[in-house]
């Protein structure tokens, strides 16, 4: 973890100043201690944390506030510039980001118990999702506050939140009631805007759908896919004796969305993300493919540990690759020693697609740093425009986002392949008072 830095006027120079004075610290042979001095160390160590919590939670409020992150940083949102920076999980940046802005705008007293280390922040987050439950007048949120912030010096956050619950319950006692009348048009509110589909994979060579809609989304599914899930009786060859369909109804519901799917790839119905018939990359050494290229002979062994892959992630094993590559276009990717792409199909002054896929297999996702949006995402940036004789070729182009492609092209953020092993890298803008940027791939903390 890098030092903070700052001169000792600022407010980034007190905190490098606290940290020097922790450090003195870390050479401390704790088991010459006595127990009351380490249990009083842990107790001030929590009111710091608490402290510097608090303190963190104003400055983070100021950076969202301000747009700074996005406006200024060129990150999506101030979440994920948090995330990135702090290292932490995506959830826990959006939770952060919206506790420090209702700490300082709205429990005020909530962030001052937390300056004083009353308060731990795992108490202050049940705090204020609890009294966001409470009815929004005024007094009401200000008094179950008050009655939480007691609690605290008594409840860790565990009994804490158990105690919130029950206020939740007793200060709006007509909720219930309300609650049924609404229930319906909320549901239907919450479904739409929560609405998300996540195809991941189940560990056992298969992938699970998980995801949500309205009720709305969901009569359209259906009537897309139930026409196709009509039984379809099997003729015995022997026989010629009609079997009854062995699928269930899930099953024959999956097929009918796979049927769905393939169907809108043969009508080149998505052009805007490279949809078209299916293209499969095998991933391969240039021995492998000078000795001929057969994939039902291919060593996979000798491929790597890495499975090949779909554009958005998906492993895949190389039965399955066989039997895709029955209907679909094939592109050899070749790898030289170092894993850098030597040729990928043909050269064409558009950005074709094998030219595509070759950017999809050195770059994987979007390559600007703190950026994974998958390639189904992105689009093939000019490092040198078009316009300025730019060629259309792999070493002059970067797998970029839309968002991140729109900053390259009206921003001071640079874009180039790195001399020595052509993989992307960016140079970030100028800021006033700081040393010159230097060109970077990924960042945590500067």
């Amino acid at each position: 973890m890098e030092q903070p830095t700052g001169t000792p006027t600022t407010p980034a120079g007190v905190v490098a100043r606290a940290d020097r004075v922790l450090a003195e610290l870390d050479e401390t042979m704790w088991v010459a201690k006595s127990s009351e001095e380490l249990v009083e160390a842990v107790a001030v160590a929590e009111r710091l944390r608490a402290h510097l919590a608090a303190l963190e939670a104003a400055v983070v409020a100021e950076v969202h506030a301000r747009g700074v992150a996005k406006g200024e940083l060129a990150w999506g949102s101030t979440a994920e510039w948090f995330s990135h920076l702090a290292g932490t999980h995506r959830a826990t940046g959006h939770q952060t980001i919206r506790h420090a802005d209702t700490l300082v705008n709205e429990r005020s007293a909530t962030h001052a118990a937390m300056t004083a280390g009353r308060v731990s922040p795992e108490q202050a987050a049940v705090i204020i999702d609890a009294v966001d439950r409470l009815p929004t007048d005024a007094q009401v949120r200000a008094d179950g506050e008050s009655f939480l912030l007691d609690a605290a010096t008594r409840l860790n956050a565990t009994d804490l939140a158990k105690a919130a619950r029950h206020l939740v319950e007793v200060a709006d006692p007509d909720a219930a009631e309300r609650r049924t009348e609404k229930e319906l048009e909320r549901q239907d509110r919450a479904a739409h805007h929560h609405r998300f589909l996540a195809i991941v994979e189940d560990g056992a060579g298969g992938i699970r759908l998980r995801g949500r809609g309205t009720v709305e989304d969901a009569a359209a599914i259906k009537a897309a896919l139930l026409p196709l899930t009509k039984p379809a009786p099997a003729v015995d060859p022997t026989t010629g004796e009609e079997n009854v369909d062995p699928r269930d109804h899930g099953a024959r519901l999956w097929d009918a969305l796979v049927e769905t799917c393939r169907h809108a790839l043969t009508t080149d119905l998505p052009p805007d993300c490279h949809g078209a018939r299916p293209r499969i990359a095998v991933t391969t050494s240039l021995e492998v493919l000078q000795e001929g290229l057969d994939l039902g002979r291919i060593d996979w062994a000798t491929l790597g540990t890495d499975l090949p892959t779909t554009d958005d992630g998906l492993e895949l094993t190389p039965a399955v690759v066989r039997r895709m590559a029955c209907d679909a276009d094939l592109i050899p990717v070749v790898l030289g020693t170092q894993g850098a792409v030597l040729d990928v199909g043909r050269t064409s002054r558009l950005v074709t697609p094998a030219i595509w896929r070759a950017l999809v297999c050195r770059d994987r996702h979007c390559a600007f740093p703190g950026c994974t949006r998958p390639p189904v995402m992105g689009h093939a940036h000019h490092i040198t425009h078009w316009a300025d004789h730019g060629e259309t070729s792999l070493e002059n182009l970067v797998l970029l986002c839309g968002h991140h492609h729109r900053t390259i092209h009206h921003t001071p953020w640079q874009v180039r392949l790195n001399p020595a092993d052509g993989k992307p890298e960016f140079l970030p803008p100028q800021r006033p008072g700081a040393p010159p940027p230097t060109w970077i791939r990924t960042r945590r903390r500067e």
